[in-house]
């Protein structure tokens, strides 16, 4: 488990839309994780089909379902996370949360370095966390993204403080104002912003012909109740068509 509801289990949010798993990219696993949706009567949402050769390449699979009381459940499946670059690491690493595995703190900072705002608050109580409770004062001091904190984790851990680089840091060791870190903080968050929005577009470019093959496939798919076996079997066309 990772992103979301990754970060509840850990009681750092309080909720989360939809549910991110984290897979092995072998036929096994997508095989397994195909049947326990179908039994479900999932149905994909835009997305690639969940295949190793897709999942290698860093794309995600997005599947939804109905659970019997109504409410709508949606789940995404990737093996190769954005920005997470030790991929084995993320099983060797992982934490045992009320019997789910979820990403360790330092793979679940570094891949909620999303285009969305409200994301950084999270990565800052993550960092927050992992500084003061955990004992992990590097991850504090590379990720907090509050002036006060970060100034109490300076303050705390000066010698780690002096071997880091991160601007903010600098800021403070070397006595300038608050403003000059909040301005450090506040650019170093808005580059991390614009380098994930530049990496979403590239697969939206890439994938444009095969999205609107897909949007009307999904049309198809409700009217008629098209099995999720079948959906996926499609969806292996489409992209070989258009993606290969």
């Amino acid at each position: 488990m990772s992103s979301g509801q990754a970060c509840v289990l850990l009681g750092i949010a309080t909720f989360s839309k939809d549910g991110d798993w984290i897979i092995k990219e072998t036929p096994e696993s997508c095989s397994k994780v195909l049947k326990i949706l179908e039994r479900k009567n999932a149905s994909y949402r835009l997305g690639l089909p969940l295949d190793p050769a897709w999942l290698s390449k860093g794309w995600t699979s997005h599947f939804e379902y109905f659970l019997g009381n109504g409410y709508r459940m949606r789940v995404d499946f990737c093996s190769r996370p954005p920005r997470v670059p030790d991929i084995s690491g993320l099983w060797q690493n992982s934490i045992k949360k009320y019997d789910v595995d979820i990403v360790d703190i330092q793979s679940l900072i570094e891949l909620k370095q999303t285009r969305r705002v409200r994301d950084y608050s999270i990565i800052g109580a993550l960092a927050e966390v992992a500084g003061f409770v955990q004992d992990k004062p590097e991850l504090s001091m590379m990720y907090l993204q509050d002036y006060e904190l970060l100034k109490k984790a300076v303050k705390k851990w000066p010698e780690i403080a002096r071997k880091c680089n991160r601007e903010a840091v600098q800021t403070i060791l070397q006595g300038k104002s608050r403003k000059d870190t909040v301005i450090s903080l506040a650019v170093e968050q808005d580059e991390k912003i614009q380098a994930d929005e530049t990496r979403i577009n590239f697969y939206r470019e890439k994938s444009k012909s095969y999205q609107r093959k897909c949007m009307a496939a999904s049309a198809v798919w409700k009217s008629e109740n098209i099995s999720l076996s079948e959906q996926h079997n499609q969806l292996l066309s489409i992209v070989k068509e258009e993606l290969v």
